[in-house]
Order: structure tokens, then sequence, then C-alpha cells
């Protein structure tokens, strides 16, 4: 529907409901875990500004900024955040409980109380927000104010936040790293608070954005040079950086590259049906990197573990009698062993195979003995092929 970021936020921030009818309180459902059956509001606090300001300032929980690593304020007074400033804005999220009726604002409440570090007491601790407390509403909730102040268009670290992540997507890595930690003040990427103003003054429109990113020269760079790539050359964009895909991209491959016709919302309902509980399963063994998945680049064990003994890519690689399956058909259907390593190729990795690859392939398919064991070396082709580097990666 090309809804506006900021409409999707705040109703991520000020809603109210159960979690079935309004999805969106998911949000605040999740981290009930441990807090006396209730919403978190330390949790929501640093999970909000990590998400959607892209500022890490949980750790202003326990004291004060003494090292100089997080400044906050306004703009031309920037100054240290102080452990009150973090709950101060977690105090934003004291009204909400989880009753009868789902997540409801309840004002009537215990106020947001804390002891401070050195203090012999807790205290009631107002809300107020870090940085640009003019652009909080003046009416509305307390919820509502906070998704009024984050969601502002004046509030550049909220369409920078959402810049760096969706070219984070599209790049694989961001234009600034760590992805939730940027800076409020100081030295960004050029390109980075270019894209935040043209965000927010064009309504916030993510589609635009997305374009936008894919026109750039930078995006259309080929990962591949004529010199030795480093990551100094990547890091200054000098090249498309190779990066993992997501555990979803991964198994959306395999599942879309073994099968005969494409896979989408259009498909039989019966075969989404029965790809649906494969992808979640695998999805969960592969392990989704969450909070971190921009870091780590080069793969895990388990996720290697996976790849070459896991159930979904030995069921998928394996030749179908009845030949239903891209194994199934290739050894069957194929004229001839150079058209069988090809087809393999270009329905894997949607290129046609160097002279050095089909060589040595066709080489090992003329080597069988008989139907059975060439359809047993294409079925070994295919698993090979899933396992490099080449299909794992984002180039």
């Amino acid at each position: 529907k090309n809804r506006p970021y900021d409409q999707l936020v705040s109703d991520l921030i000020s809603n109210n409901g159960l979690w079935t009818d309004t999805p969106s309180v998911n949000f605040y459902t999740v981290t009930i875990d441990g807090n006396q059956g209730q919403p978190d509001p330390i949790r929501l606090a640093a999970r909000t500004t990590r998400a959607f300001l892209g500022l890490r300032i949980d750790c202003l929980q326990c004291h004060d900024d003494a090292l100089g690593t997080m400044e906050l304020g306004d703009p031309g007074q920037p100054r240290p955040g102080t452990q009150e400033d973090f709950h101060k804005l977690a105090a934003g999220f004291a009204s909400v409980r989880q009753v009868a009726a789902g997540l409801q604002d309840t004002p009537a409440q215990q106020p947001y109380r804390y002891k401070f570090l050195g203090e012999d007491q807790e205290r009631i601790v107002p809300f107020e927000v870090p940085f640009q407390a003019e652009l909080v509403p003046s009416a509305g909730s307390t919820r509502e104010k906070l998704a009024g102040w984050v969601t502002h268009r004046n509030n550049l670290a909220f369409s920078r936040a959402i810049v760096n992540r969706v070219w984070a997507i599209l790049a694989g890595k961001p234009l600034y790293d760590p992805i939730d930690d940027l800076p409020l003040f100081g030295n960004r990427p050029p390109g980075l608070d270019l894209l935040a103003k043209d965000f927010a003054e064009h309504g916030f429109d993510l589609r635009r954005l997305i374009r936008i990113i894919a026109q750039t020269k930078v995006y259309r760079l080929s990962s591949t040079a004529s010199f030795e790539v480093t990551e100094q050359q990547e890091s200054q964009w000098a090249v498309f950086p190779q990066t993992p895909l997501r555990p979803e991209q991964v198994v959306g491959g395999i599942v879309q590259a073994t099968s005969l016709k494409t896979i989408n919302r259009d498909s039989n309902v019966f075969q989404r049906l029965a790809t649906f509980s494969d992808i979640g399963d695998f999805i969960v063994r592969y392990g989704d990197a969450g909070e971190d998945e921009f870091r780590n680049r080069s793969g895990t064990i388990q996720q290697k573990n996976i790849m070459m003994n896991g159930k979904l890519v030995g069921e998928r690689t394996q030749a179908n009698d009845l030949m239903v399956n891209a194994a199934g058909q290739i050894a069957r259907m194929a004229e001839g062993d150079q058209q069988a390593i090809e087809t393999l190729f270009l329905v894997v990795l949607t290129r046609q195979p160097t002279p050095e690859e089909s060589d040595f392939l066709v080489n090992l398919l003329q080597e069988a003995a008989n139907e059975n064991q060439r359809t047993r070396v294409i079925e070994d082709i295919l698993w090979s092929l899933f396992n490099k580097l080449e299909f794992l990666r984002n180039h």
C-alpha cells in the first residue's frame, strides 16, 4: 500500500489493542517476559532508539556517559548523555499495560520510578526526550507524543536511521557502521544526510527511497575489478561489496532454483503450503543474525552445516522419479551432458559455466557407468553449486 514510513512507526509506538487484531502492539508484547507480565519500559526505550533513531543510548541505562561517546542535546549545544536522559525517555512507556482487552494506556498506574547511580532511593522520573524537545506534540497521550517526536519531519535522526538501514538491505552494508549507533552530531557520510532530508521532504516514501538508491552509481557497481579487491575498496564504495544473503534469501533461492515453476502468491495454494514449513524450519535452523545482520560477513559454522547436511538442501537436490523437480528433469531431459551442466548453472547461478568448469563437470558425467550413476552425479553437482559462495552471497 506504500504507507508512509512515519505512519508505520507511529502505529508501532502508540497503538492499543489485542495482538491478534492489532499486530503492531507486538512491538510491546515481545518485551513482556521477565517484567511482572507487563511491557518493559527499559527494553522499549532501548529498542525504540536503536531501531527508529539509529542511536545506542541504552549504555546510559546504568550510568552517565563518562567517555564522551554519546552526545545528546540540541544542534549547536551538544552535551554528554546522562542516565536521566535514558530513563526520562523510558518513562514515556510507563503508562502502557497488558490487560484483558489487550495493550492499553492506563494513566492511573504508578508513575515511572528509578533509583539512579549514587542515590539512596527511587524517585519519580517524568517523561522527557533527550534532544529537540520542541518537536514533541502538545496534545495526545504520552505515547502519542513520543511517537510524534520520533517521527517528526525535522527529527533527522529518524530519517537517517531508516535510510542507512534501507541502504544496507540493498547494498549489503550500511553507509554508516554500526547501523544502530549513528552520531547525532559530527561527521557522517555526506550522502546519508542528503538522502535523509529528501526522504523527510517527500513524505517518508520508502518506494521513492529505494528507487533513488537503486539509481545511484554506487549501487550499480560490479563486485569485481581489474585490481585485487580489499576491504578498503569496499569501505570506500569503489566496488560493490560482496555480502552474505539473509536466511530468507538463501532458502528462497534454493526453493525457486529446484522448482519447475516460479513459486509466488499466484501459485497453487497446495504448492505454497508444501514449501511453507520447509522454509520456516530452514530460517530457524540457518539462524537469523537479527540486530547483527550486517556485521557477520563470513557466515557461521551452523550455516555451513545446514547447507551441506541439512534436510532442505538434501531433499531439494535429489532427483525425483516423477521429474517434478529441477534435478529430475535435467537428469532425464537434457540433450546431452553439456546442456545438463549449462542448465544446472543457469538455474542456480544464472550464468553459463566457464570452459574449465564445463570441461571438468562434463567429464564427471561421462565417467558415470549407467543412468542411475549419472543422475547421482547431477544431484552432487546441484548440491555443490548451492554450497558455492557465489550462490550464498549478494554481489
